[in-house]
Order: C-alpha cells, then structure tokens, then sequence
C-alpha cells in the first residue's frame, strides 16, 4: 500500500517520497556513514511516522506491512 503523492498533491507532489533509516538514529552510539541500499526504505510520511508509533514497540517495515494487511 503506497500513498501517492503526485495524485494528492499535483505537480508539487511528483517524485516527493520519505525515507526511514532502517536503524534508527536515536539508538546511533556514533556517526556512521549511510547506504541507501543498505539502511534506508522510502515509505510514505503516514508509514513514517507510524513505525516508531510507540517507543517500547518500534516496529520494522514488514511489520507495518502485515499491520496494514491484517489491521491488528
């Protein structure tokens, strides 16, 4: 399930997408270089903001996927 920007939005919303660090930054001890390939996933803002939804259970994006799937 993706959202599409460019529908929603128009011309300003073509090619606009986010992206989550597959690791997040807050439990980053140092700095680290970053691979796109490697640790990041572009998903929507909506996405975005609910896979850290609750701090004790931050969950990773196959989780979300089943979530949205089977909304439990």
């Amino acid at each position: 399930m993706w959202f599409n920007f460019e529908e929603v939005y128009g011309a300003r919303g073509k090619n606009y997408i986010e992206v989550h660090h597959i690791k997040p930054l807050s439990t980053l001890e140092e700095e680290m270089g970053v691979g796109t390939e490697k640790d990041l996933v572009p998903v929507c803002a909506n996405c975005h903001r609910m896979i850290p939804r609750r701090k004790d259970e931050v969950l990773t994006v196959e989780q979300l996927k089943l979530l949205i799937k089977n909304k439990i």
